[in-house]
């Protein structure tokens, strides 16, 4: 589950077409677990974030790879 809401959180950065927005979705995951860890007795697995983190990066890049498919189609 985590993976799949980080794969929809790379494709809204994507949809944005902001470098700050996906810069900023990426370090709001990492900031999210830097509470999830501080707030809890016993912290999550550091996996969870790589886990996280990689379902951003391949949302975000599955969109961009779709969206380059999509221009060539047109072209």
């Amino acid at each position: 589950m985590i993976f799949v809401t980080a794969m929809i959180i790379g494709i809204a950065a994507g949809l944005q077409r902001s470098a700050i927005g996906s810069i900023l979705g990426a370090a709001l995951i990492s900031i999210a677990f830097m509470a999830a860890v501080a707030g809890s007795a016993v912290p999550p697995p550091l996996m969870t974030l790589f886990v996280a983190l990689g379902g951003y990066n391949l949302g975000f890049i599955g969109y961009l790879v779709t969206l380059d498919a999509l221009e060539r189609r047109r072209a």
